[in-house]
């Protein structure tokens, strides 16, 4: 018994999704809805005799809702749009087999259209760029062009039409094409106006121009006056229209041009006003009503698409600068971070030569003054005098070296800093440029930790930046310490140096540290990356290593690493900096 529950547990969930099915069911009626709406409003105008309405918004529902609900929805719209166009066909003066294939001409059109928008613009796609207004009008004029022909042999041959096939396929093409200009824009953009709302005061402003349009499209629709006649509705309507495009995200102008178009169609069907005309033939009131919807659609659709794209392209553009001043203030943050660092690791350093050295200074008094007296109270013995001699002696040696070891780290520094803050170019010997650094870089580093191995010919001199080399040397320890070793105690560094030809040396620093991952690899050299962003690491340090080495020493650069086998970072710098710039001595006061 059990057994057998348990194979209809799984079986039923199978066969039967009514979640599924219930959705899908419910988008077929509400496009079966919409479609026999707008396709009953459509029928009312029909030329005759060959019975062809002249505009069909009904195909503008069918493709809209596809472009919008993509290829998950298309059966649903397919079932929907040929239940609808046979109800409404049924309800006029067809038969059921001209229904059913008007049905699926009208299904094939939409289905073909959103294809070819799906097809190279993928989903997403909006009416607020040029170009994808463009692609909407050709994807509806080859969608209307291939269904133009199976309707226009379906009119011949099942609703007995005499009209020539030609003509007959001409007002398919012409009347479903502007259905889908006019209609599917609107449903285009409601969609993306749901996903990114527009700001309260847009919507406000939109809602009430399109308002004033409609207002003013009456006036100039459906009332006649000579100067209406001059002029055309058409042109008293541009300015609501460029100031909807010009203000307002394209939904808006697309709810401006279905009002219009509404407008010229009712006018058109009851002979009312400007498009309805009894001094001009039925032919010549459509073709001028057609020509009206699609320039006011094309022309609202166009302006509002550019304007759209030039705020687009305001608004990525203040977001980049924005960015780069960012980014900029990040390196200059983090180089005055490594001068820091330095300044307090020389600090350090200092502290210990110096201390000695007043250790010493003042131990030396006291025996100066304790000799003082004994001399002072009487002969002073050969022995006391050849010690207080011997202890003079010690204590000069001390205090001469460290302050020869005090005065070597200030002059490191002093150089190293007047590199850094001046970035002028100079003739330097990399092996005393490298050391005079390094000198100046360990006493940062945490300790305990093994001193920077270096193995650079004393023959190489260059003719280029020392600041920016400086601070190329200062990042590539910090990295290592940092990203290489972590919290572990030791660790090996080297920087050796060899000449590559006449005009330029291979600089090679590496570590035996944990290695860079092959994915971390691709991007060590990209800004803000960094492996350690909780432990307050900005991922610049590389970064500024890049942009100084291929930049302004004019070099190249390049990175070996396997996770828990070390890194090597290879630099190759020509000699001779790229630039103009006249080298100079620096004088360091």
């Amino acid at each position: 018994m059990s057994d057998l529950s348990a194979k209809v547990t799984e079986k039923v969930p199978v066969a039967f999704d009514l979640t599924k099915w219930a959705g899908a069911v419910t988008l077929t009626i509400a496009v079966a809805i919409a479609y026999f709406i707008a396709a009953r409003l459509s029928l009312e105008l029909l030329t005759k005799p060959e019975g062809v309405a002249v505009f069909w918004p009904a195909a503008g529902v069918s493709a809209g809702a596809l472009i919008v609900l993509g290829t998950r929805a298309r059966w649903p719209v397919i079932f929907g749009t040929v239940a609808a166009t046979i109800l409404a066909n049924l309800l006029g003066d067809r038969n059921l087999w001209g229904a059913i294939l008007f049905g699926c001409c009208n299904a094939f059109e939409a289905a073909l259209t959103a294809w070819l928008i799906d097809r190279y613009h993928g989903p997403g796609f909006s009416m607020a760029k040029p170009n994808n207004v463009m692609a909407l009008l050709g994807a509806a004029t080859i969608g209307t062009v291939i269904s133009g022909i199976g309707g226009a042999i379906t009119f011949k041959f099942f609703h007995s039409a005499t009209t020539p096939i030609w003509v007959t396929w001409q007002h398919w093409f012409a009347s479903d094409a502007l259905g889908i200009i006019v209609v599917a824009p609107l449903l285009i953009e409601f969609a993306s106006a749901a996903r990114d709302r527009p700001p309260m005061a847009e919507l406000l402003e939109g809602v009430l121009t399109v308002a004033i349009l409609a207002v003013v499209s009456v006036l100039a629709i459906f009332l006649r006056s000579d100067l209406l006649a001059n002029v055309g509705p058409v042109a008293v309507l541009f300015a609501p229209l460029l100031w909807l495009a010009a203000r307002c995200r394209p939904v808006f102008a697309a709810a401006a041009t279905f009002t219009v178009s509404l407008s010229i169609v009712w006018t058109t069907t009851f002979g009312i006003g400007y498009f309805g005309n009894p001094a001009l033939s039925i032919d010549e009131r459509i073709a001028s009503a057609q020509v009206s919807i699609l320039l006011v659609t094309i022309g609202a659709l166009l302006l509002a698409a550019l304007f759209a794209e030039i705020r687009e392209k305001r608004k990525t553009t203040e977001a980049a600068l924005h960015a780069s001043e960012t980014r900029r203030y990040l390196i200059e943050t983090e180089k005055l971070a490594a001068l820091g660092r330095l300044v307090a690791g020389v600090a350090h350093e200092l502290n210990s030569p110096v201390g000695i050295s007043l250790t010493v200074a003042s131990t030396l008094s006291q025996r100066c003054s304790k000799f003082a007296s004994q001399i002072s109270s009487g002969p002073v013995r050969r022995s006391s005098f050849s010690e207080f001699v011997g202890s003079n002696r010690d204590a000069a040696n001390q205090l001469v070296a460290n302050l020869e070891r005090a005065g070597d780290l200030i002059q490191a520094f002093k150089q190293v800093a007047v590199d850094r803050s001046l970035a002028d170019r100079r003739n330097f010997d990399l092996r005393v440029a490298t050391e005079q650094i390094v000198a100046s870089v360990l006493p940062g580093l945490p300790k305990p930790r093994n001193p920077l191995a270096l193995d650079i010919p004393s023959d190489v001199i260059m003719n280029s930046y020392p600041g920016a080399y400086g601070q190329v040397l200062t990042n590539l320890i910090f990295n290592a310490v940092t990203h290489g070793f972590g919290d572990q105690a030791g660790g090996n560094m080297l920087l050796e140096a060899t000449r590559v030809g006449n005009h330029a040396v291979e600089v090679v620093f590496s570590d035996d540290g944990a290695g860079i991952s092959e994915d971390a690899q691709r991007h060590v050299f990209d800004p803000f990356f960094t492996t350690r962003r909780a432990k307050g690491c900005t991922g610049l340090g590389l970064y500024i290593v890049h942009n100084l080495v291929t930049v302004q020493l004019g070099g190249r650069i390049g990175l070996v690493s396997a996770e828990g086998k070390g890194t090597s970072i290879s630099m190759t710098l020509p000699l001779v900096a790229p630039g103009n710039d006249t080298p100079m001595t620096p004088r360091v006061p």
